[in-house]
This record gives C-alpha cells, sequence and structure tokens, in this order.
C-alpha cells in the first residue's frame, strides 16, 4: 500500500484561523483510504470518492494541465500552482475540505510516493491576506512581498514551507520544497499563479 506523504505542516500554521494543520491531515487521510477502498474494485486511473462534506476527496493521483484546469473550475476557489515543468508529471491530491495540492513529481517516481518535492497547495481561508499579516509579526516569523501585491510569510522553525495570499482572497497558498531558497524563490520570481 502506498501512503500519501505530503509534507509536514509546521506546527507554526497550525493555527484555528488558518484551518491548516489537524483538519487537513485528517481529510488527506480518510480521503486517501476511501480513493483506496473504492479504487480496489474498479481499476480506473482516477476515482472521486466521496466524505462527510459535499466536496469530493481526490487522490494522489497523476493528472495532465488540462485535468488541473478541471479541477481549478470546479474547486470553488482559485487553484495555484508554479507552472507548467516539462521534467515533472503533476500530482493531484485534494481533500473534502477544498484544500488542493499540486506537487511537481520527476518522471519516473510514482504517484503516491513518501519522496518530498516541490508542492502547491490552495486552501480555502477567509481573509487569508489579514491572516498571513497578522502571522507576519510574530517574531519567529519572516514575511516579504511577493509579485502582485501578496504576501508571503514562513516560521523559521519550517522554512521549507512558504505561505502566501493576496490583498481580498479567501485563499491561502502554501508552497513546499525541501530547499527553502527555492519555496521562497518560486514565490519571489512569481511562478506561484492560479492554474489556467
Amino acid at each position: 500500500m502506498v501512503a500519501v506523504n505530503q509534507p509536514p505542516v509546521s506546527s507554526w500554521a497550525r493555527q484555528p484561523q488558518l484551518r491548516v494543520g489537524a483538519v487537513v491531515a485528517v481529510a488527506l487521510a480518510i480521503g486517501f483510504i476511501v480513493w483506496l477502498i473504492v479504487r480496489g474494485g474498479g481499476g480506473g486511473s482516477s476515482t472521486t470518492a466521496s466524505t462527510t462534506s459535499s466536496r469530493p476527496a481526490v487522490g494522489p493521483t497523476a493528472v495532465s494541465v488540462n485535468d488541473l484546469g478541471s479541477v481549478a473550475d470546479k474547486a470553488g476557489h482559485q487553484v495555484y500552482w508554479a507552472g507548467p515543468a516539462a521534467s515533472s508529471r503533476y500530482e493531484l491530491t485534494q481533500t473534502s475540505s477544498g484544500s488542493v495540492y499540486i506537487r511537481y513529481l520527476p518522471q519516473g517516481v510514482p504517484v503516491g510516493t513518501k519522496a518530498l518535492f516541490t508542492l502547491v497547495g490552495s486552501y480555502p481561508v477567509t481573509n487569508a491576506y489579514k491572516v498571513l499579516q497578522g502571522l507576519a509579526k510574530k517574531s519567529d516569523s519572516t514575511s516579504f512581498t511577493a509579485p502582485g501585491g501578496g504576501i508571503a510569510v514562513y516560521s523559521h522553525r519550517s522554512p521549507t514551507n512558504v505561505y502566501l495570499a493576496y490583498p481580498g482572497s479567501n485563499v491561502q497558498i502554501e508552497v513546499y520544497d525541501p530547499s527553502p531558497k527555492r519555496a521562497r524563490a518560486l514565490i519571489s520570481s512569481g511562478h506561484i499563479a492560479p492554474v489556467p
């Protein structure tokens, strides 16, 4: 059995107003278990399972750029990614709470691998920009301005996870990379954008 291995959400980000952390982890685990059960009888390439929420949980599953566009259309909020990458495959995981994760896997790496790779998560968070402004004031955090007027914040304890939001948006974006420098560079360079 292959386990979903999303990068760990730092305890710094596990604050109720962020709606990230335990709820997302439980939703991912439940969604993955339901997906495995449903997949066992069908043999299809991508299975969607309903949980207690009105949103389907999906993945992890390999998807195309067109598939990502379809997911973004149906998510009920903007879904962000780091743009196309010719040498990568896209892995999608979607929770019943509306969080969408797009992970960039090198060619030949199986979907659901435990290895850590670049990941962009999009979470519904009310007043996400204001929430991150509050986190930016904490003594253990660093913030910087993102292209387009956004704010990016990360904890010194978990610099591989950088959180991003734009004024007026109800979506918080998480950019994870095993290299903290690359995670920040993906944001600073303007690569993090809505899925077309």
